[in-house]
C-alpha cells in the first residue's frame, strides 16, 4: 500500500540522521512524518464576517461554532471527530493546553468582561481544539480560522481590543493555520468587496501557502442576501460563481466555487415541527403578497398583520432561522405538494447548496486524502538541507541530503505523482481533453472513491470479470489516443500516465481475485 511505502521511506530517512547535531533534522521530519500520518485538515479562509462559521455549521448539520462579531470567533478553531464532546484551550503564554467544558469557555468569555485576571486569561487564547461526535467529521477534520482581514469595521475592532489583538494579528494566525492544513475551502461573500475581481483577490492575494484547484475549493456564501432584489438567489449565486471561475481566474486558484445559503441550511437542520406547521400556514398567503411582506424584514417580524396567519412572535421565529429567502422558499415548496418535515427541511438542505458542497469536500479532498498529504509531505522534506548551519561540515550537509532523497525519491517510484501532475495540468487548461476524456481523468485517479468500480465508473456489484473487461476497453482506448500525432505530445504523456493508471487498477482487481481464490 502507498502508506506503507510512505513510513518506510520516513523509517530510511531517519536512519541518515544520527547524533546530536542531527536532532533539529530529526524533529522536523518526524513533523513532516506527522502531518502525513494525521487525519487530513481542511481550513475555511476568507474575511471576517464572510459566513465561515455558519458554513461550519452547516457542514456539521448542528451549530456547534459561535457565529457573529464575538470574542470567540476571533479565534481559529479546530474540529475534530471524537466520541464524547471536549474543549481543549491552547495558549499563547507557554502555559500548558488545558481543557476544558464548551459551557464553561463561554463563561469565561462572560466574566472577562468585569474580571482581570479572566481577562488576562482570554487574551492569551492562541487557539481551540473542539472535539465533537460528529460524524460529518469522518473523513476530515476542519479548521475554522477567523479572518484574512488586516482593516476591520468598529464592531470588530472593539471585540479585538478587548482581546488584547489587532487585525494583523488575525490574519496572521489565519494564514499560519491555513498554511498547516491539507486542502483549503476559500470563502467569499460577494458584498464584501467592490467587485467579483477585487472578491478573488481578497483570499489569492493573502500570502497563504500553494493555492490550487488540486487542493481547494469555494463557496460563495450569503447567497440568500440576494434576494428579494433577485427572485432566485440561488442562480445570481451561480452566475457570479461562473464569473469569478471563467473571467477573473478562479479555475486556477480552485477546482469549483459552489454557491451557498449558509443561513438556510442552518435553519433547516433546526427545523421544527411548529415551524413546518406555520410555513404551511403562511404558503396559503398569495406569494406576491407573502413576499412583499417578508421583504420588509422588520415590518414582517413586529407587525400584526390581518392577512398574515400566523403571529409576529412566530414570525420573527421563522425570520431568524431561515432568512427571508428561506420563507418564501420553503412556503413555494409546500404549494407544490412537500409538506412532510422531513421532506421540506431536507430539500431547503438541498436547495442551500451545502450538501453539494459536502459531497464536493468528501470526493475531491477525502477520497484524495493520502495521495494530497503524501505530496505535501514530499513538498516539506525537500526543504530537510536547509537546516544545515551556515558552519555545517560536510558530513552533515550530506546527512540532511540523503535523509531528504529518501523521501523525495518517492516522486520517481509512486504513480500517484503522475497523476497529481497530470490533474493540476488538467485544472490550469493546458491539456486538449475532451470533457469526457477530464471527467474519466478525474474518476480512474480517486475523485469518486477508491475501490475498482467507483474508478471505473462501474456498478458497486460488478464482477471481477466485468471490471476486468470495463479496464482493458478503457486502456485500449488511451493507447489510440497516445498513437494519435494530431492529439500532440503533450495530451500523448497524459494517455501514458492514464494507461498506466489502469494498469495498475488491473493488478489491484487480479489481487482481490487471488484472496478470493476466484477462477
Amino acid at each position: 500500500m502507498l502508506k506503507d511505502r510512505a513510513r518506510a521511506a520516513f523509517d530510511r530517512a531517519e536512519k541518515h540522521l544520527p547524533g546530536e547535531d542531527l536532532a533539529p533534522a530529526r524533529r522536523r521530519l518526524e513533523e513532516i512524518r506527522q502531518g502525513f500520518e494525521t487525519r487530513l485538515r481542511v481550513a475555511l479562509v476568507g474575511r471576517v464576517s464572510s459566513g465561515k462559521s455558519t458554513l461550519v455549521n452547516a457542514l456539521l448539520e448542528e451549530e456547534r461554532v459561535p457565529t457573529g462579531v464575538t470574542e470567540l470567533t476571533f479565534h481559529v478553531t479546530r474540529l475534530r471527530r471524537a466520541e464524547r464532546e471536549s474543549l481543549t484551550v491552547h495558549y499563547r503564554d507557554g502555559r500548558p493546553s488545558r481543557r476544558r467544558g464548551v459551557d464553561e469557555f463561554r463563561e469565561l468569555v462572560v466574566q472577562a468582561h468585569h474580571d482581570p485576571a479572566r481577562q488576562a486569561e482570554l487574551r492569551a487564547v492562541d487557539w481551540l481544539d473542539l472535539d465533537l461526535p460528529s460524524a460529518a467529521l469522518a473523513r476530515f477534520d476542519l479548521v475554522d480560522t477567523p479572518g484574512l482581514d488586516s482593516w476591520l469595521g468598529e464592531d470588530s475592532a472593539r471585540t479585538l481590543r478587548f482581546l488584547g489583538r489587532t487585525g494583523a494579528d488575525v490574519a496572521e494566525a489565519t494564514v499560519a493555520h491555513a498554511s498547516r492544513a491539507d486542502a483549503l475551502v476559500l470563502v467569499f461573500a460577494s458584498g464584501l468587496a467592490e467587485s467579483e475581481e477585487r472578491l478573488l483577490e481578497d483570499v489569492t492575494g493573502a500570502g497563504l501557502r500553494r493555492v490550487e484547484p488540486l487542493t481547494a475549493v469555494g463557496a460563495l456564501t450569503k447567497v440568500e442576501y440576494f434576494w428579494p432584489y433577485c427572485a432566485d438567489p440561488m442562480a445570481e449565486g451561480r452566475r457570479i460563481a461562473d464569473r469569478l471561475m471563467h473571467h477573473s481566474g478562479g479555475h486556477r486558484t480552485m477546482f469549483e466555487l459552489v454557491p451557498v445559503a449558509g443561513q438556510l441550511a442552518t435553519g433547516a437542520t433546526a427545523g421544527t415541527a411548529q415551524d413546518v406547521a406555520d410555513l404551511t400556514e403562511l404558503a396559503q398567503v398569495t406569494p406576491s403578497l407573502l413576499a412583499t411582506r417578508v421583504s420588509r424584514g422588520p415590518y414582517f417580524v413586529s407587525r400584526d398583520y390581518a392577512d398574515l396567519p400566523v403571529p409576529p412572535r412566530r414570525r420573527e421565529a421563522l425570520f431568524r432561522r431561515y432568512g427571508g429567502y428561506g420563507i418564501v422558499l420553503a412556503c413555494d415548496l409546500v404549494r407544490e405538494g412537500l409538506t412532510d418535515r422531513d421532506e421540506l427541511l431536507g430539500e431547503l438542505r438541498r436547495r442551500s447548496g451545502v450538501e453539494h458542497l459536502r459531497e464536493l469536500l468528501l470526493e475531491h479532498f477525502g477520497n484524495r486524502a493520502t495521495a494530497v498529504k503524501l505530496d505535501r509531505a514530499v513538498h516539506e522534506a525537500h526543504a530537510l538541507p536547509a537546516l544545515a548551519a551556515a558552519d555545517a561540515d560536510a558530513w552533515v550537509r550530506w546527512r540532511l541530503e540523503e535523509a531528504a532523497e529518501e523521501v523525495t525519491r518517492l516522486r520517481l517510484t509512486e504513480h500517484v505523482f503522475q497523476e497529481l501532475t497530470l490533474l493540476r495540468r488538467i485544472y490550469d487548461g493546458s491539456l486538449a481533453c475532451t470533457p469526457d476524456e477530464v471527467a474519466e481523468v478525474l474518476r480512474v485517479t480517486g475523485e469518486k472513491g477508491d475501490a475498482p468500480a467507483q474508478r471505473l465508473g462501474s456498478a458497486e456489484n460488478s464482477g471481477t470479470d466485468t471490471l476486468v473487461r470495463t479496464a482493458l476497453r478503457r486502456q485500449a482506448y488511451w493507447a489510440g489516443v497516445d498513437l494519435d500525432v494530431a492529439r500532440g505530445p503533450e495530451v500523448a504523456e497524459a494517455a501514458r500516465t492514464v494507461r498506466r493508471s489502469y494498469d495498475l487498477l488491473l493488478d489491484r482487481i487480479q489481487g482481490a481475485r487471488e484472496e478470493r481464490k476466484e477462477p
